[in-house]
């Protein structure tokens, strides 16, 4: 098959209200952003920040939506405008380009075509010295993920739990039931070592595997080391 030219994706981050997230998904899903991760989240601002930004408490629902470039700008600005009142959510939404995807994942957003094993695409320059890997697995499958990615040259991660939010479209594209318990596993990688730790994890722990795992990147720009 003719290799496709994959569009540069990115992730939408939205922070709301406990309870208000699934308002968020179904916003997206109607906008046709439909791969979601949810989280729940404490917030750590006071209580005078909190009546500034109109925040009724600190319990949070964390969301995490990958789309297409071109579609997440659109929806990012439509809600400063149209879309803004179809919320029905407060809250704190950005978004951030992806350095890299596992190209079948990324195929999957973009259009349903047959499944690669072990690829990953680069979407933005090598420039950056850093980034984080992120990768979402089925619950039982951490410690066989960071063994893959430490052999791969990582030092190590944080994990996350998370509940998979997206569409039956992507059971449909994949052929595959999708857990909804998820783990994500945050790796902070060197730009050198990246695409190795991304194409390991991708090869033995990918959408055709048991632990049903997508991986990406994110540029980091500084980073700080504390103590």
């Amino acid at each position: 098959m003719k290799d496709l030219k994959i569009e540069p994706m990115k992730l939408i981050v939205s922070i709301v209200e406990r309870g208000q997230g699934r308002n968020m998904i179904e916003l997206f899903n109607g906008q046709r952003l439909t791969h979601h991760l949810q989280c729940a989240g404490k917030g750590t601002a006071t209580s005078e920040i909190r009546d500034l930004l109109g925040l009724d408490g600190v319990e949070k629902d964390v969301i995490f939506t990958v789309g297409r470039g071109t579609m997440v700008n659109r929806v990012m600005r439509d809600l400063n405008n149209e879309l803004r009142g179809a919320a029905r959510s407060r809250g704190i939404i950005f978004d951030m380009k992806l350095t890299a995807m596992a190209h079948v994942t990324a195929l999957a957003i973009q259009m349903n075509v047959q499944n690669e094993v072990g690829r990953v695409d680069t979407m933005t320059e090598e420039g950056m010295e850093n980034s984080m890997i992120l990768v979402t697995v089925n619950q039982g499958f951490t410690e066989e993920v960071m063994e893959t990615a430490r052999k791969a040259g990582a030092r190590g991660g944080t994990i996350i739990h998370a509940r998979w939010a997206g569409s039956e479209s992507v059971e449909e594209f994949y052929g595959i039931t999708v857990q909804q318990e998820k783990e994500v596993i945050a790796i902070v990688s060197s730009a050198v070592k990246r695409k190795e730790i991304m194409e390991a994890i991708n090869r033995n722990h990918g959408m055709k595997t048991e632990a049903r795992g997508t991986v990406c990147s994110l540029a980091i720009e500084d980073i700080v080391r504390l103590g």
